[in-house]
């Protein structure tokens, strides 16, 4: 793939210690890029984010390999902004685009986020594997990634997503409402057909306990069948606390073991949150999640919460607490930051 502009690693200013930094966050997944920008110029740095377009990234895998001349334009594209900015530092959110940083030949920061090393494909794994060798520093979103990225890079750290908990803040008690939230996308890998099965069961005994979901995932349909739930368009980030405001209770993810934004951000918003977290040796103390894996463990710990307000309010409690201490936004970019210094040559 033919690029312009020179060649040759190092070309970015190196920071002076101690003082700001000009910092690229490009691809804003799930917010995350856009909410370490805000906590980095929060710590006095000067930060950019480029979006690149994606162009077919929704594109079945065995056509994405048909639209990589378009994507290598788009690439070189953002390569020549990243040059243009003279950043002192690049964090590069999604795997496979850390070949912006191979292929631009400037030092960068891959952040490894969930699907992207997962469902490597075999056109995107060489990407990843290329990616990963060439990052400056990784860090990966969750903790199952560890046994996929640190064969690759011993050196990956886990940095735990940030949550700006001044936005996702308790605009109502969970005591208030008996109503239920899934948060998740209602697809296959995020544990949708036992989260279906616990609603079929609530519908039995619990034919007037309201469930809201949001749609576009691929059993979308069958949860819309469902007397007992409400399936709502897609939402605005910014309308998700007052969404998460009406309803005492959350169901998030219960098929990986892991936990994404959705199911973090409303333990900020003072929610008690039902799903499967098998990795509790990944933080100092383990989030308080209400766990449970399969159609009938929800179902039952949906009943229990639904009737006992107190422990609505009291789980709410100590998720927010814990999101504020593992999930606060300037300890990520405090380790954004180090690891910026770190990269990057002294003056």
């Amino acid at each position: 793939m033919a690029l312009p502009g020179p060649q040759g690693r190092g070309k970015l200013r190196p920071p002076a210690p101690g003082t700001h930094m000009r910092i690229c966050e490009i691809n804003d997944i799930a917010s995350v890029a856009s909410d370490l920008a805000k906590a980095l110029r929060a710590r006095g740095h000067e930060v950019e984010l480029i979006q690149p377009p994606l162009f077919g990234g929704k594109l079945p895998a065995v056509v994405k390999p048909v639209i990589a001349p378009f994507r290598a334009l788009e690439w070189a594209h953002t390569i020549r902004k990243v040059r243009a900015g003279r950043f002192d530092a690049v964090h590069i959110h999604y795997a496979y685009l850390g070949m912006l940083g191979v292929l631009g030949r400037f030092p960068f920061i891959l952040h490894c986020h969930g699907t992207d090393v997962r469902d490597a494909t075999p056109f995107t794994g060489p990407l990843v594997r290329k990616a990963l060798q060439g990052a400056g520093h990784v860090f990966y979103a969750t903790p199952d990634l560890a046994a996929l990225v640190t064969p690759r890079r011993p050196d990956a750290e886990f940095l735990p997503n940030p949550v700006d908990a001044s936005v996702f803040t308790p605009l109502s008690a969970a005591s208030e409402s008996d109503g239920v939230l899934i948060s998740c996308a209602l697809t296959a890998i995020k544990g949708a057909p036992r989260i279906l099965d616990a609603c079929k069961r609530l519908a039995t005994a619990r034919p007037g306990l309201k469930i809201t979901a949001i749609g576009g995932g691929e059993l979308t349909p069958e949860f819309a069948r469902l007397p007992n739930l409400t399936i709502l368009p897609h939402q605005r980030r910014a309308d998700l606390p007052a969404l998460i405001a009406r309803h005492g209770v959350v169901i998030g993810q219960v098929l990986l073991g892991v936990a994404g934004m959705a199911e973090f951000e409303a333990l900020a918003c003072a929610r008690p949150v039902v799903c499967s977290f098998t990795y509790p040796e990944a933080y100092e103390e383990p989030p308080p999640f209400a766990g449970a894996s399969t159609g009938d463990e929800i179902a039952a710990l949906v009943m229990r919460l639904a009737d006992d307000a107190g422990l609505r309010q009291s789980l709410g409690h100590a998720g927010r607490e814990w999101v504020r201490r593992y999930h606060d936004a300037g300890r990520a970019a405090a380790a954004v930051e180090s690891a910026a210094r770190q990269l990057m040559p002294r003056r």
